[in-house]
């Protein structure tokens, strides 16, 4: 190229270099704006900034009792969480924060072990709950220490309280952190592993309830928040929230005070009894609407506390709960089976009436002649009783005798309808159905001779022994199917459940099980025989002597049927009644076990709440056991 062709070119490219030159001048600016000038404040939103969608859990919904007192509800607390995916060096990570969570017996390899098993990495995972007082120190340290904390996390969530303590426990029931048997919730159902559930009672019952496939249980509906945050895990900004919604609430048939009295009275009978009676130290009432099937107080002893499960069971609770004989876990009222001894025998009665075999009037010489083996004997020689005085005085000649008159197929029949030998339907989890016997299930559960049905089970059978068992809702719900006249109500708790707007969305309507094919000429005599047992002579009397309400009653000494105990020493006490007699409101069962003669044990417990029941004056579990005429 010629010098003037190299001069006409570099005019022409002049411009371009001047342009080129510029954009260069305004790239080495702009870089030195972000990387030197404005460092801190580009720094925040490098690519080391993290996007969190924070899971917001909701409130479970409050639980009530029938007159709208709280039993259930929540309070909020501070939760430590752990964001693995953004834990480089766990080892460093566990010490720093170790030594925070030392008051709580959180160690470095807790944590560690906490970080490793933890399979979802892009989802937080709780490692400690705070009471909302210390969790505010926590929150602070934590906060101080933001640095040497990668992936730490502080949550503000509800955690359930229970304000009556262990009132009502076991129907309550219990919550606890999602379990690995659980993960059908987690699967399925919306569920993470960092969620509470309810593990028993009616907290595990009415966790998700479902009417017309819409679910309308405890559990709330999460809230979702994204945050940003800086390099240093610290929030920077929420970019949006959605609210959580609280669950629906519950309004139970409980009655709290009378609730409160039947446990007081349970509690103050078994430390009366043990005086005389050590093995007596496990219990369990229930009292039933004869109406409705609405329990309105139900007792199982020894007690549980729920607010010690609220926020995982300390130390110091795990021997009660899990070392303990007596079982404070087991809900005796669903799921424990007894012999009902003589409270059976309004089965019999009933069974023997149906078959036509007896009247009113049919008498039977009850004398030491009439106890021919392989018949029971009676405690003591009754003369010439009818089905009145019989029921009275509990005469096992008597009954067994009109047993063998309706055979052991009618026997079966009315205890059948009665309720016994199958689940009643309440709410509760872990209701067990007792056994009602009959030659079909002998053939099954025996071999050789015994596998035959022999006229001593039916002996035994109508005295409520054998291999009779029933759970105390059971009797209870027996007891109510004869006071209103042979209905079979389905028992249960959940009245209402209301919206988180304190709107009814779903009412309870009685249901009936089953009804007894027996006349209501032949109830009312079923019934007149107990209110028989409450009057002079009869082995309830001295306790409802003076008692302004007319009971109706019967009094149980079970054997206990356990290969350990002795026969002639071991008995549980039993004691069914209903009230009032001509109008019948309400029925009661108890059992104490090894608490001997009903009449002295449980008996001295359904006093104390049919007076709360009826607004009575309330008169003390007396010091002494009472004199029992059984």
């Amino acid at each position: 190229m010629s010098d003037e062709n190299y001069g006409r070119f570099s005019q022409k490219m002049l411009p371009i270099w001047v342009i080129l030159g510029i954009c260069v001048f305004v790239l080495i600016g702009r870089l030195f704006l972000l990387q030197v000038v404005n460092t801190e404040q580009y720094a925040t939103l490098s690519d080391k900034n993290r996007i969190r969608m924070i899971s917001m859990p909701a409130k479970r919904g409050t639980i009530y009792d029938a007159n709208m007192k709280e039993l259930a509800t929540s309070k909020p607390v501070f939760s430590v969480a752990l964001a693995s995916s953004e834990i480089k060096d766990k080892e460093n990570l566990a010490k720093n924060l170790a030594e925070i969570l030392a008051p709580w017996n959180i160690t470095e390899e807790d944590i560690i072990d906490t970080i490793t098993t933890h399979a979802r990495s892009y989802e937080p995972v709780v490692l400690k709950r705070l009471q909302y007082d210390e969790g505010l120190e926590v929150v602070t340290l934590i906060e101080e220490s933001r640095e040497k904390l990668p992936g730490v996390m502080i949550l503000e969530e509800p955690m359930r309280y229970y304000p009556y303590g262990s009132l009502a426990g076991h129907i309550i029931g219990t919550v606890g952190k999602i379990g690995t048997d659980e993960q059908n919730l987690v699967d399925n159902y919306g569920y993470s592993i960092n969620d509470w559930v309810g593990k028993t009672g009616i907290e595990k019952a009415m966790e998700r309830f479902t009417v017309n496939n819409k679910d309308i249980g405890l559990r709330g509906k999460k809230g979702v928040k994204t945050v940003e945050v800086n390099a240093n895990h610290q929030l920077v900004d929420t970019r949006s929230q959605q609210d959580p919604v609280s669950g629906n609430s519950l309004v139970l048939t409980i009655d709290a005070d009378v609730q409160a009295a039947m446990e007081k009275a349970m509690e103050e009978t078994i430390a009366l009894l043990q005086e005389k009676y050590p093995k007596a130290r496990a219990g369990s009432g229930v009292l039933i609407n004869v109406k409705t099937g609405a329990v309105i107080a139900m007792v199982s002893y020894p007690y549980l506390d729920p607010n010690d499960f609220a926020n995982g069971l300390s130390n110091d609770k795990v021997d009660y709960y899990m070392n303990n004989n007596d079982k404070p876990l087991f809900n005796r009222s669903v799921a424990g089976a007894y012999p009902p001894g003589s409270t059976f025998k309004m089965v019999t009665l009933t069974a023997a009436l149906m078959s036509g075999k007896i009247t009113e009037d049919t008498r039977i010489t009850c004398t030491p002649s009439a106890w021919v083996d392989p018949k029971a004997i009676c405690p003591r020689a009754h003369g010439s009783v009818n089905m009145y005085e019989a029921l009275a005085v509990s005469c096992n000649n008597f009954f067994q005798d009109i047993a063998l008159m309706a055979t052991a197929e009618e026997l079966y029949k009315a205890g059948w309808e009665y309720g016994l030998g199958h689940v009643t339907g309440i709410e509760l989890p872990g209701e067990v159905s007792g056994l009602l016997p009959d030659a079909e299930w002998k053939a099954n559960r025996f071999t050789g001779r015994e596998a035959y049905w022999r006229p001593y089970d039916t002996y035994y059978m109508s005295m409520g022994q054998g291999y009779n068992m029933v759970t105390p809702l059971q009797l209870c719900n027996y007891v109510a199917t004869i006071a209103n006249g042979g209905y079979n109500m389905r028992p249960y708790l959940v009245s209402k459940v209301l919206n988180p707007d304190g709107e009814t969305i779903y009412e309870k309507q009685p249901v009936v099980n089953n009804q007894v094919e027996a006349t209501a000429e032949q109830m009312a005599q079923v019934r007149k025989a107990m209110r028989a047992v409450a009057q002079p002579g009869g082995s309830a009397y001295s306790l409802f002597r003076n008692f302004p309400i007319e009971v109706a009653a019967k009094t149980g000494t079970a054997q206990t049927g356990l290969v350990a105990d002795d026969p002639n020493k071991d008995y549980h006490g039993i004691f069914v009644a209903f009230a009032p007699y001509d109008d019948p409101e309400v029925a009661f069962a108890g059992i104490i076990e090894y608490g001997y003669h009903g009449g002295s044990s449980a008996g001295l417990v359904c006093k104390a709440v049919f007076e709360k029941y009826f607004g009575l004056n309330e008169e003390p579990i007396p010091t002494e056991l009472p004199e029992s005429m059984e």
